[in-house]
């Protein structure tokens, strides 16, 4: 695969349509276009919002950052004992303990220091997920694809990051880390996190990039013993339901891109209710 053109305006960004190998988490975040993340936050909040989260990205969380070397573990295991080292069991309180920390610290540049507890969970999870038959032949595809596309009928250009692409298979497969992986739990977590949203963003750009694709693919392992794995297919309805939600988002992130105004909540009143399950269990305590 040839190497990316880049933009030669600071932070460089490529600007050409494609699939864009070893680009480093902090780069990829900053390229500005359209993530599925950012659709998110135009479903759930404002532009406002979401302009605030593509120009000031948060600081990521000690969980992002354990997600982080996860995925590494798992996806890129060439790379991960190259970038990551358990910290020693040393007494920095002591003199020798300084000492052996400030040497291991020496010995160790570059590489991003992980408590024992989240080493031993990365390798835990690499290994439940290598040891599950449909998780492993997934992972044979490409790994860690930073993919720019344009979307045809809004013309916004859109971003994704692809775990990995599995062309023999037709799918585009993604990783996430859960506490419960069972089909009742993960269906909410399909609904709560948009991940129905992802699929059909996703999918979308892998047929503007000429991707085989049918199906948008999630490796599913919970993040506490027995690191239980399960792996799911999101298409049919769900992805309708995706590119139905998709189509008005990337509209409006259209139009506030067009006219620079990104706008928060409406300046007038709005009438608000209870939401529709508050309802329900109303009627279930009246019926008890």
């Amino acid at each position: 695969m040839s190497e990316p053109a880049f933009h030669q305006d600071k932070p460089k960004f490529p600007t050409d349509p494609g699939l864009y190998p070893r680009i480093p988490d902090d780069q990829y975040h900053r390229w500005p276009y359209a993530a599925q993340s950012i659709l998110k936050i135009l479903r759930d909040q404002t532009p406002a919002h979401a302009k605030q989260a593509m120009d000031h990205p948060s600081e990521p969380t000690p969980a992002l950052r354990l997600g982080s070397a996860v995925h590494m573990a798992v996806l890129q295991p060439e790379l991960f004992s190259s970038s990551y080292v358990s910290a020693p069991s040393v007494d920095r309180r002591t003199k020798e303990g300084k000492a052996a920390w400030e040497s291991f610290i020496q010995e160790n540049v570059g590489r991003t220091v992980l408590t024992a507890g989240e080493m031993a969970q990365c390798l835990a999870v690499r290994e439940s997920v290598a040891a599950h038959p449909t998780a492993r032949k997934l992972l044979e595809g490409d790994a860690e694809l930073s993919a720019i596309w344009q979307d045809s009928d809004t013309g916004v250009w859109c971003k994704g990051r692809f775990d990995k692409v599995s062309r023999g298979i037709g799918a585009i497969t993604d990783l996430k880390t859960t506490r419960d992986a069972s089909p009742r739990s993960f269906t909410r977590s399909i609904w709560s996190y948009g991940y129905y949203i992802q699929a059909a963003h996703y999918l979308q750009g892998a047929r503007a990039l000429g991707i085989p694709a049918e199906f948008f693919t999630i490796i599913a392992v919970e993040k506490e013993p027995p690191y239980c794995v399960a792996v799911y297919h999101i298409r049919g309805e769900a992805v309708e339901a995706g590119l139905r939600e998709l189509k008005p988002l990337l509209e409006i992130y259209a139009h506030c891109e067009e006219s620079g105004v990104w706008p928060g909540f409406p300046p007038e009143a709005v009438e608000i209710d209870l939401p529709r399950y508050a309802y329900f269990e109303l009627e279930s305590e009246e019926i008890a």
